[in-house]
């Protein structure tokens, strides 16, 4: 990489790479992890399987680089609209809509998620990679830190922030899931995880003055 722009051969790497791992999510959120052989994947990506082994020490490899980059994205979005101007409802506002966003644009590696997960009854720490496990962290911390701000401020009650972190991404997540398992059954929106969630926690009687 000279100047900070990758070569000519680097770009054409990282496309390969993408490729392939676009093909084996599509594969593993159609039959699961288990039901897919990296032939299976080279052939659908129209790569030999040495080539793949070029790129991924083995199929568990592959996945695990496939998960560390979707999440790489879902967590690099929501944290970029913590440090967006506006107040921190505005700005927990955003992250919200973020996520729906990310998430809708990314169902083929949520259903993937949810098949070798079980669905929503997993622990998302116990259950991540260490590596993104740190990175969430990261998100839930800086999440907390809006909180404690609005508190600060008035603007929000008196407790825990980081427990109010994981509470609201507990429903957001929730309902993210529902609409997955049942989708269209019961329509939502940013708005409406926001009311369920600030009822009991925002200081002012009527968040529609906002």
């Amino acid at each position: 990489m000279k100047n900070g722009k990758p070569s000519r051969k680097e770009k054409e790497y990282l496309r390969h790479r993408h490729e392939i791992l676009q093909t084996a999510l599509e594969l593993f959120s159609q039959r699961g992890f288990h039901n897919v052989s990296m032939h299976e994947i080279a052939t659908a990506s129209e790569f030999a399987v040495g080539t793949l082994y070029k790129f991924f020490s083995n199929k568990e490899d592959l996945y695990r680089n496939l998960i560390i980059d979707v999440s790489n994205v879902f967590l690099s979005s929501l944290m970029s609209t913590l440090a967006t101007p506006g107040n921190e409802l505005e700005k927990i506002r955003a992250c919200v809509e973020a996520k729906i966003k990310v998430f809708m644009d990314n169902l083929d590696y949520v259903r993937l998620y949810m098949a070798e997960t079980q669905g929503v009854s997993f622990n998302v720490k116990t259950s991540l990679d260490p590596e993104i496990r740190d990175r969430y962290e990261k998100f839930l911390k800086q999440l907390a830190c809006v909180f404690e701000n609005g508190i600060k401020k008035r603007l929000f009650k008196k407790f825990d922030p980081y427990l109010l972190a994981v509470a609201l991404d507990g429903i957001s997540n929730a309902l993210l899931f529902h609409h997955v398992e049942y989708p269209g059954a019961h329509p939502f929106d940013a708005d409406l995880i926001i009311n369920i969630f600030f009822q009991q926690v925002y200081e002012k009687e009527d968040l529609r003055d906002e």
